[in-house]
């Protein structure tokens, strides 16, 4: 009789296992996802696209090696566990954004990738137009006592064409500009560009009168009350009142006609203000 050896089946866990291992699909899988973990490996971790080489031009104010920190601070990205210094991760908006914002001074910034391991920054430097100028109000504390008081002092900006200060500077014989809206630090915007694009074309009109040239007189300082008032402080101490959202050019021309032929010159130096804010009409007072 014949016999025969009993056959040892499998478990079912372990012959799926043996079926997918002898399975020439899941090696070249396996190998595949290897060979792509390596390439990653190699992009993202070689040396070869580390950011080394950073060129920074068209700044003159800003120091370079300031700028320079600020941008070796931000080529890292966190990638899971990582943070990589990667020429392709670099993400240029946010190196951008972190130069404006430590340097109030830089009006933009272009930030251009130079393969495979450098980088570009242009910084646009803001231009002072005016000065500006407000009012503080230090704490200083008594030698003799432990008493603070306060004392009020003036901190003058550079302002540039967008109504933005952007260092400190003080005024010598420059327009100064001012308003009534608290203390502003760098950056800051402190006066709509349109107000000041049209406060600024008063000044320069009234500077301009042949009167003022003839006697020595000018525009002292121009403080912004709000956007329909706008003072222009004259060296002879006297004001013009005058409206940026009306016609500058007719607010200048009827300026200088009451000038001429209103205001004698004996009387001059007594005036309080002129305020030209009302249509066709001109009030004038006295002191």
């Amino acid at each position: 009789m014949k016999r025969y050896k009993p056959h040892r089946r499998l478990r079912p866990k372990r012959a799926r296992l043996k079926k997918i291992f002898q399975n020439k699909v899941f090696w070249y899988g396996a190998l595949g996802a290897l060979a792509f973990v390596g390439v990653l490996y190699g992009i993202f971790f070689t040396p070869l696209f580390r950011i080394e080489n950073i060129e920074i031009e068209s700044n003159e104010k800003i120091s370079t090696e300031d700028l320079r920190r600020v941008v070796e601070a931000n080529l890292s990205r966190r990638v899971l566990f990582f943070s990589l210094n990667h020429f392709l991760l670099l993400d240029k908006e946010v190196a951008g954004a972190a130069i404006e914002q430590a340097f109030p001074e830089a009006e933009s910034v272009a930030v251009e990738k130079r393969f495979p391991d450098g980088v570009l920054i242009r910084v646009q430097e803001r231009q002072g137009i005016a000065v500006w100028c407000q009012q503080r109000t230090l704490q200083v504390q008594s030698e003799d006592s432990e008493e603070e008081t306060t004392r009020p002092i003036r901190q003058c900006f550079a302002l540039d064409e967008h109504g933005v200060i952007f260092e400190e500077r003080e005024s010598e014989r420059e327009v100064i500009f001012s308003a009534e809206n608290g203390e502003a630090a760098l950056g800051d915007i402190v006066v709509d560009p349109v107000t000041l694009e049209r406060t600024r074309q008063f000044q320069k009109g009234v500077d301009a009168f042949p009167l003022f040239s003839q006697v020595g007189l000018r525009v002292l300082s121009m403080h912004i009350v709000s956007k329909e008032r706008v003072h222009a402080k004259i060296s002879e101490g006297w004001e013009i009142y005058m409206n940026p959202e009306e016609k500058v050019d007719w607010q200048i021309a009827k300026a200088k006609l009451v000038l001429e032929q209103e205001v004698p010159f004996q009387r001059r130096p007594f005036l309080e203000y002129l305020d030209l804010r009302f249509g066709d009409q001109v009030y004038i007072k006295y002191r």
